[in-house]
């Protein structure tokens, strides 16, 4: 073809010496050079991608599934059936109080992180008609807020006259025994005006106590419910009351 004869050919040399050998052996160097880098380039990526373990479409589908969220507990609706009778001097379930709601570890409690401060203007407070600092009946086990908060919805729905009252709480000490759940939070003294004390108790094992003691004490005290829970690290948040 006629254009093919018009490109000259290229230049051959007999000797390195010679003039222009030098500068095109380093034209051509330049460019193997190049493509040397240019092939080894890709060589390390292609090797890369082939020592990469391709994700498993099972792993894959489950890092992209969002996790669903812990779904907050029904504060409005009993989680028991109410018992037929609740009489003075009964609890439930039958046998002692550690077996129900679990004994007493102070070794594990932490007032920082266990106790939480329960909120609610249709429940009276005792310390808030006492002037002693250091009781503080607001205070409670984490694990208590759910069936407490529960107990307040349910007592409101039976009767709107009804106040439920609130006695004894956290007690990290005092006249309770060493023993008492009183220590961790997890036990509630609680009395009720507009209902009976039995009534108030059904509720209790209604909203999720596990522990509910009908008590009649001697002459140091009056009747009132003992309520206990246990211990719950992971119980879900229950609703905040407006303020």
């Amino acid at each position: 073809m006629a254009i093919l004869n018009e490109i000259p050919p290229p230049e051959t040399f007999r000797d390195f010496g010679e003039q222009g050998a030098f500068h095109a052996w380093m034209k051509y160097a330049v460019i193997v050079a190049a493509l040397v880098c240019v092939l080894g380039v890709a060589a390390c990526f292609l090797l890369e991608r082939r020592a990469k373990p391709k994700p498993d479409k099972e792993e894959e589908a489950k890092t992209e599934e969002p996790q669903p969220s812990a779904a907050a507990p029904d504060l409005h609706s009993p989680v028991r059936d109410a018992p037929a009778a609740f009489p003075v001097d009964s609890n439930l379930p039958r046998g002692r109080e550690t077996l129900a709601s679990g004994p007493i570890d102070l070794a594990t409690f932490s007032e920082k992180k266990d106790i939480v401060r329960f909120e609610d203007k249709r429940v009276w407070f005792d310390s808030d008609n006492k002037k002693d600092p250091e009781e503080d009946d607001h205070l409670i086990h984490r694990a208590m807020e759910v069936p407490l908060k529960r107990l307040v919805n349910l007592l409101e729905k039976k009767s709107a006259k009804a106040k439920l009252k609130v006695h004894d709480a956290y007690r990290p000490t005092g006249i309770h025994l060493e023993k008492s759940l009183h220590r961790e939070g997890r036990a509630i003294d609680l009395t009720c005006e507009g209902i009976s004390l039995s009534e108030l108790a059904k509720l209790a094992w209604q909203s999720g106590f596990d522990f509910v003691l009908y008590e009649k004490p001697g002459a140091s005290g009056g009747e009132h419910l003992h309520c206990s829970v246990k211990r719950t690290p992971d119980a879900p948040p229950p609703e905040r009351p407006a303020n």
